[in-house]
C-alpha cells in the first residue's frame, strides 16, 4: 500500500467534494453522545415566615417534573443526533467508493444510500456497546448483593474486606469487558463498510470487517499510526497560537468546518483502503491526485 498516495487521495477527494465536509459534520454529531450529563437543584429549607410546607412539596415535585421532563428531552434529542450520526457515516462511505468508481455522487445520494442501511447501520453501532451494558448490570447486581448480604448479616459481615472481594471480581470481568469493546469498536469501523459497500447483514459484516482487518492488520496499524500522526501535527498547529480558543470562541463556525474535514477525510482514509484490501477498481493507481 502506498500510504502518501492513499492518504493524498482521501484529502483530495474531500476538498474536490464539499458535501462531504456537510456529512463529516453531521457524523461527527454522533460523538461523545450518551455520556450522561445533567444538572442537579438544590432546595432551601422552608424556615421563613409565611413558607408553609405544603408550599415546599409543591416546589420539590415541580423540580423533579422539570428535571424528567429535561432528561427526556436530552434522551431524545441524544437519539436523533445519533441516528443523523449514523446514516451520515454511511453516506460518507457510499460516496467516496462511488467517487472512486468514476461515478458521480451528491449529498442527496449519500444521505439516501445512508438512509437504506439505517437499521443496519445502527445494529454494527450498538454491538461494541454490549460489554460496556453488560459490566454495568453486573456492577449494579454486585452492589445489590453486597447490600442483600450486609442486610442479612449485618454487623457480622466485615464490609471492608467483603467490598474488597466484590471489587476484585468486578475488576478481572471489567479487564475482560473493556479490551472487548475497544475491539469492537475498532472492528465496528471495518464493519460499517463490509454494510455499504458489500451489502452484509450486522452478525455478517462484522465477520466480513474482522476478517479483511486480520487478513491486512501489518497495513491497517500503519495507516492507524499515519492517522495518529496527521491530528497530532494537526493539534500542534491549532494549539501552539491559541487558534482552538479563538475559534471556539468566536469563530466556531469555522472550527466546525475544520472538523467537518477532518471526519470526512478519515472516512475517506479507511473507505480507500478497504478498496485496496478487497481488490475493489481504483483510480488511486490511474492518476496522480494534484496536491492540495
Amino acid at each position: 500500500m502506498e500510504y502518501g498516495k492513499i492518504i493524498n487521495r482521501a484529502a483530495g477527494i474531500t476538498w474536490q467534494n464539499k458535501f462531504l465536509i456537510v456529512l463529516g459534520i453531521l457524523a461527527a454529531l454522533g460523538s461523545g453522545l450518551f455520556n450522561g450529563g445533567g444538572g442537579g437543584g438544590g432546595g432551601g429549607n422552608g424556615n421563613g415566615a409565611g413558607v408553609s410546607q405544603p408550599l415546599d412539596d409543591e416546589l420539590v415535585g415541580l423540580l423533579i417534573g422539570v428535571s424528567a421532563a429535561v432528561i427526556c428531552v436530552a434522551i431524545f434529542v441524544g437519539i436523533v443526533l445519533w441516528v443523523i450520526s449514523t446514516i451520515a457515516r454511511g453516506g460518507l462511505i457510499a460516496s467516496v467508493d462511488s467517487i472512486e468508481s468514476g461515478q458521480k455522487s451528491s449529498f442527496r445520494q449519500a444521505w439516501g444510500a445512508g438512509w437504506r442501511k439505517v437499521w443496519t447501520l445502527l445494529g454494527i453501532s450498538l454491538i461494541p456497546a454490549i460489554p460496556a451494558v453488560l459490566l454495568f448490570v453486573i456492577g449494579v447486581l454486585a452492589l445489590g448483593a453486597y447490600g442483600g448480604l450486609y442486610g442479612l448479616f449485618g454487623e457480622d459481615l466485615d464490609p471492608t474486606a467483603s467490598f474488597a472481594g466484590f471489587g476484585a471480581v468486578f475488576a478481572v470481568i471489567a479487564c475482560l469487558l473493556v479490551p472487548a469493546m475497544l475491539l469492537l469498536s475498532i472492528i465496528r469501523n471495518f464493519a460499517e463498510r463490509a454494510c455499504m459497500l458489500e451489502d452484509h447483514g450486522v452478525v455478517d459484516a462484522y465477520r466480513r470487517g474482522a476478517s479483511v482487518l486480520m487478513a491486512n492488520l501489518g497495513q491497517a496499524i500503519i495507516l492507524a499510526l499515519l492517522q495518529i500522526g496527521i491530528f497530532i501535527v494537526l493539534g500542534i498547529l491549532l494549539f501552539l497560537p491559541g487558534i482552538v480558543l479563538i475559534l471556539c470562541c468566536f469563530l466556531w463556525p469555522i472550527l466546525l468546518l475544520i472538523q467537518g474535514f477532518v471526519e470526512a477525510f478519515v472516512s475517506a482514509l479507511w473507505t480507500l483502503a478497504w478498496r485496496q484490501w478487497t481488490n475493489r477498481p481504483s483510480s488511486i493507481e490511474k492518476a496522480p491526485e494534484p496536491a492540495i
